[in-house]
């Protein structure tokens, strides 16, 4: 019987270069190598796993929904690949760096933790931090793949249930941080920024802005509360702009009502919601099984030390 060939890293190269160059002669020249040798490895990808994954015709190649579907697979074997070199490259020049790579949605402590972990090293210490600020899929990915050792998201009344069997299929681990009533962001120019207390009821008439979400579902929201009449939406995907939004229009948003004046500039006001409503639980997610670097538990306590600042 004819053993099956298996499947190669350079054959994803190969798919990915034709991508990236547009045309099998153009991808050879960069791979060095003859175009029908190149064309010859990509008919024995497609005989392998049954598919087509190049139309050619007279006016170029293309791909097909197949094949486009594999050039994705291929991108992420490839930068799986490539971490996995350079981490083990790495490996033992790195021992006397830190390291702490972080995915969260958009809170203000844990970027006030780090400020504080950065400054109690010192100049002399060597590390390579790493934040990324995300929407929840893709903290929930990059935890999943050891992108980010840590991940900061919030768990409601309402996503309570969703949350835990999606973090229970991917073999992730929540812990509570604290527990925040919601509040909504304000100008203080705002015509309500002088209120005690709002309800989501005075709140309507203004534009809503919150942070874009790729999964649509309302679980995976950023915001604590969504609410039901949103004639005048924006949508953003960075803090920056959602607080420039809010600062400078009468939009608002809700959140934690968490406000480091060092760290956020003046013109912003939080006031806490009039509904009677469960507090919502931020914590932070890790891959079970998987111990942290101390550098990573030293954040950790930094980041409760910030919190006792903001908690209100």
């Amino acid at each position: 019987m004819e053993r099956r060939r298996a499947m190669t890293l350079e054959q994803m190269r190969y798919v990915v270069a034709i991508s990236q160059y547009g045309s099998i002669t153009a991808a050879a020249e960069s791979l060095f190598m003859a175009q029908p040798s190149l064309s010859r490895a990509v008919k024995e990808l497609e005989q392998e796993l049954g598919i087509t994954v190049l139309e050619r015709s007279r006016r170029g190649t293309s791909f097909t929904a197949e094949g486009l579907k594999l050039l994705e697979y291929a991108c992420q074997i490839l930068e799986q690949t490539d971490r996995c070199r350079e981490y083990f490259q790495n490996l033992n020049t790195a021992q006397n760096v830190l390291s702490l790579r972080i995915s969260m949605h958009h809170y203000i402590f844990p970027v006030d933790a780090l400020i504080n972990a950065i400054n109690r090293l010192g100049d002399s210490a060597s590390y390579i931090f790493s934040v990324r600020e995300c929407q929840t899929s893709q903290i929930l990915n990059d935890v999943l793949t050891q992108q980010s050792q840590l991940g900061i998201l919030f768990v409601s009344e309402v996503t309570k249930n969703f949350m835990e069997r999606m973090f229970a299929q991917k073999g992730l681990e929540f812990h509570p941080l604290a527990t925040f009533r919601p509040h909504a962001y304000l100008s203080c120019r705002h015509p309500l920024a002088r209120e005690t207390a709002l309800s989501l009821k005075q709140l309507e008439p203004y534009p809503y802005v919150c942070y874009e979400q790729t999964e649509k579902s309302q679980y995976y929201s950023e915001e604590f509360v969504i609410p039901q009449s949103r004639e005048r939406q924006i949508f953003v995907t960075d803090r920056s702009t959602m607080l420039s939004v809010i600062k400078n229009t009468n939009a608002y948003n809700i959140g934690s009502g968490c406000l480091l004046p060092h760290i956020i500039s003046p013109g912003i006001v939080t006031i806490p919601l009039a509904e009677s409503m469960a507090g919502v639980q931020i914590g932070w997610i890790k891959l079970k099984n998987v111990k942290f670097s101390q550098e990573t538990l030293d954040y950790l306590s930094q980041m409760l030390e910030s919190l006792k600042s903001v908690i209100q």
